[in-house]
């Protein structure tokens, strides 16, 4: 199917724009007195240069910005009283109706892949925030973090979700349901997730809902793991299993593989608290097998045998991926990490427009890969990268371009793919410095 024209994108999120607008006291603070005035910083251009912003400094980022509409430049002030002016209410209105406006059409067997995963995103030091402080191990300070939850399809590249928890407070279980939830019909996507996100809750909560899911788990032979007595080292590399959820110890304790143990203040969806006589059936497909560096992989599914054979379970686990790059194109092509304000409403206000943004930058790139010219030279070939169109979607954002100048301008550098180009992960401790805003 043809990929949509940058014209069409441009006007189905121009369109988002002017019907909020229309009805723009349902998105500020203070209806019938915030955002009626003509001002220099209207309430478009606040909500583009948000989406826009890279990591320049406040005054530099409006120079660029109403230079390229070779209009007057308001001061940073005006551009902080317009934005405090909006709700939080406003942002994720925009994300979901410009999904709404260029719906995902791109399915696998029937089904949206959906990748769930999250991410921890450092603020500014701000020391009368005490939700989103964590204190230091080695010393009296604070630093600070929100963890951004979101959801990600993979075959269309963008985002379709998003939940924001203070990262003291973080609780991935909740807002992995919650985006399911929020994601629609029953059958209609099949959810994947690291092994963070296998749970008693969590996989009970898909299989009442009838969710589809592939989930990784932790070997069985780990002590925390959510297969541990389900499956062993001799069970079949693919197999079908049954257990019983139970805060009986009675019942755990004479048949350890047919009832799984809840501790009796943990919670679950389905059995009370201080329940012992209720069981829960739990009925799902565990599918094992070997990576590249030689260790085992499980997979907790759904999916039938017939339809999914192991193999394609593989497969589709490794699409997973996809949420992980797009992350960091989020966080360093768009520069999230480089934050405009201290005030965490506004944080949250840019890390929506950056999701809309890298929508908006996605959409332009599927464009371009259609119309891309692979060059064979020495057997290398070629694509057009994402990070070069960036750039080119955030301009095309504020200017008037013709289809066929962006189209000549994404695909003039094209980046060599090299598929034999293996580097191991690197793996480091996490740490947190203070940010400084871009004022």
């Amino acid at each position: 199917m043809p990929q949509l024209k940058p014209s069409f994108i441009k006007k189905s999120f121009f369109d988002v724009l002017e019907d909020t607008a229309e009805n723009i006291s349902d998105f500020v603070k203070s209806p019938g007195k915030d955002m009626i005035r003509e001002r220099d910083c209207t309430f478009v251009d606040t909500v583009l240069i948000t989406c826009s912003f890279s990591a320049k400094r406040i005054n530099t980022e409006l120079f660029d910005f109403f230079s390229a509409k070779k209009s007057r430049i308001p001061s940073k002030s005006a551009l902080t009283q317009q934005r405090n002016k909006l709700n939080d209410k406003l942002f994720p209105h925009i994300f979901h109706s410009f999904n709404k406006k260029v719906p995902f059409t791109k399915i696998y067997k029937g089904l949206h892949l959906i990748a769930i995963d999250g991410s921890d995103l450092n603020l500014p030091t701000c020391s009368t925030d005490h939700t989103y402080a964590i204190k230091q191990a080695r010393s009296d300070g604070f630093y600070y973090q929100m963890h951004l939850n979101a959801a990600y399809d993979l075959l269309e590249k963008r985002y379709c979700g998003m939940e924001i928890q203070p990262r003291p407070q973080m609780n991935e279980g909740k807002a992995f349901r919650s985006l399911v939830s929020s994601y629609g019909n029953p059958g209609s996507a099949l959810f994947i997730a690291d092994r963070g996100y296998v749970s008693c809750n969590n996989i009970a909560f898909l299989l009442e809902n009838r969710h589809h899911f592939l989930i990784r788990a932790k070997a069985p032979d780990s002590s925390a793991s959510f297969l541990r007595h389900v499956v062993t080292e001799d069970s079949p590399d693919d197999v079908d299993v049954c257990f019983y959820l139970t805060r009986s110890v009675k019942k755990h304790y004479k048949n350890p593989d047919k009832y799984k143990l809840l501790n009796c203040q943990r919670e679950f969806l389905y059995i009370p608290r201080g329940d012992t006589e209720s069981l829960y059936e739990m009925r799902f497909r565990v599918v094992r097998f070997s990576i590249g560096d030689g260790s085992v992989e499980y997979i907790v599914t759904d999916l039938s045998r017939e339809a999914f054979p192991s193999g394609e379970i593989k497969k589709l686990y490794e699409l997973r991926w996809g949420i992980e790059t797009s992350f960091r194109s989020l966080k360093y092509a768009l520069s999230l990490t480089f934050l405009h304000s201290v005030k965490r409403e506004l944080i949250i206000q840019e890390v929506y427009a950056k999701l809309i943004a890298y929508n908006f930058s996605s959409l332009l790139h599927a464009y371009a890969e259609e119309w891309k010219h692979y060059k064979s030279r020495k057997g290398l070939v070629y694509k057009v990268s994402f990070e070069d169109v960036i750039p080119i979607a955030l301009r095309f954002l504020i200017v008037r371009m013709s289809n066929d100048t962006i189209k000549a301008l994404m695909t003039r550098h094209l980046t060599e793919i090299r598929e034999d180009s293996h580097n191991p992960r690197r793996v480091r401790s996490q740490t947190a410095n203070p940010l400084g805003n871009r004022a």
